[in-house]
């Protein structure tokens, strides 16, 4: 959803500018999911998938917002001003999907790969331009296994190990509100048992993309959001596979027993041990209110951003 002009204002007098580092705190909804259905999401997503959280800071200076549909928003420097959620249908289409032929380590990241089972190279991304004034969405499988891509208005695709398939979603300056992305090897474990890169595209608050990674209903593989060609703003990263370690209350087991998931038993609940458990990586929401927690940094992001990569078993599991 777009951030509306009644606030906009009070931000931009406490200094947010085009990329943020480091988030405040503020809120998550309660409602939508992977699938459209019921409960899911985090920061970048609301009530019906619209946007419920938007941190930035920079130079020190702090913004706030959590708004959802026809809801409130408010400000630390303004007195509360109404914001409304509006959607916007995204061009779907594909640019391909290519494979590595022992390519160097590609743009998602200017990184290599490592998962629990080993590393994956992916050759040069070749499927955007940045300033083209498209948004293009580039998923990177790095894993050593197959995995199948889906989410909001997009084609569902194959990706082999050391792959990439490219999504044109459309206009870069075209509000994209309350999109979803995940993935997944084998069989799908099925709606809330997937790890979540979530966005809001395009917002009418210095043209913000509003970002985050989603643990609150479940984990199945690690993920990374990367911002294309925006060294300065954040790339979200949570590498580990937590599926070794996952609670018994966590654990979603496929026909054979082997565990596909781990699964939070009370996304609102931040002291259950799957959220205690997914604390672990502060780049992704642990649970509901993640982003109130403390002195524990909020998981959204916000950056003037134009091409994403949004990569399966990143650099940097330990």
């Amino acid at each position: 959803m777009k951030v509306r002009e009644a606030f906009s204002s009070a931000l931009v007098v406490m200094g947010l500018v085009a990329c943020s580092s480091s988030g405040s705190e503020g809120s998550e909804s309660t409602t939508g999911s992977d699938d459209g259905t019921g409960s899911g999401g985090s920061g970048a997503l609301g009530a019906g998938g619209a946007l419920t959280t938007a941190n930035a800071t920079s130079s020190g200076a702090t913004g706030q917002t959590s708004t959802a549909q026809t809801s409130t928003a408010q400000t630390s420097t303004a007195q509360s001003s109404t914001a409304q959620t509006s959607t916007a249908t995204s061009a779907g289409g594909s640019a391909g999907v290519n494979s590595s032929s022992g390519g160097s380590s590609g743009e998602a990241g200017g990184t290599g790969a490592s998962s629990a089972t080993g590393s994956v190279d992916v050759p040069p991304i070749d499927c955007r331009s940045d300033g083209d004034d498209r948004t293009t969405l580039v998923f990177v499988n790095r894993c050593p296994v197959s995995i199948t891509v889906r989410g909001s208005d997009i084609d569902d695709a194959s990706v082999g190990a050391g792959e990439f398939a490219c999504r044109d979603i459309g206009s870069a300056t075209e509000e994209l509100s309350s999109k979803r992305y995940w993935g997944f090897s084998g069989d799908d474990p099925g709606a809330e048992h997937h790890t979540l890169a979530e966005f809001t595209f395009n917002t009418d608050f210095n043209d913000f993309d509003w970002y985050n990674i989603s643990h609150v209903d479940a984990f199945n593989l690690p993920l990374q959001i990367v911002p294309v060609a925006r060294p300065d703003c954040a790339t979200l990263t949570c590498a580990d596979d937590l599926l070794a370690g996952c609670p018994e209350a966590g654990q979603f087991t496929d026909d054979s027993g082997e565990v596909v998931a781990c699964v939070s038993p009370d996304r609102d609940n931040g002291e259950s041990p799957v959220a205690e458990y997914f604390e672990s990586c502060d780049d992704a929401y642990a649970w509901s209110g993640d982003d109130q927690n403390g002195d524990d940094p909020s998981p959204v992001r916000a950056c003037a951003g134009e091409d994403w990569d949004i990569v399966f078993c990143p650099e940097g599991a330990e």
